[in-house]
């Protein structure tokens, strides 16, 4: 989505205004000629921020205990069907 680019004076000038047009769409704010902010409604700021984003990555000592559980858990799942599977023959024993 393109995005509208102003100076951040024109904003002041004109808040009222550019507060409305950012509702309907991001606004770039320029200062001394360079892009420094970009004004959204507080709904996309949220979907933006929203931490529950199953995307999201995680630091180890930021990572919540229900996900590091279930993370342990599939992990063993995984470590014994491998060591399951990997000490089953894979063709039949020639007697």
């Amino acid at each position: 989505m393109p995005t509208k680019t102003i100076s951040s004076v024109e904003f002041v000038r004109h808040f009222g205004r550019y507060h409305d047009e950012a509702m309907r769409g991001p606004i770039t704010l320029t200062k001394h000629g360079r892009a420094s902010v970009v004004v959204v409604p507080v709904e996309e700021y949220e979907r933006l921020t929203n931490r529950s984003d199953p995307r999201r990555v995680y630091r180890t000592s930021e990572t919540p205990s229900e996900l590091a559980d279930m993370i342990l858990a599939q992990l063993e799942k995984d470590s014994d069907e491998y060591r399951a599977s990997s000490t089953t023959p894979k063709t039949p024993a020639l007697d």
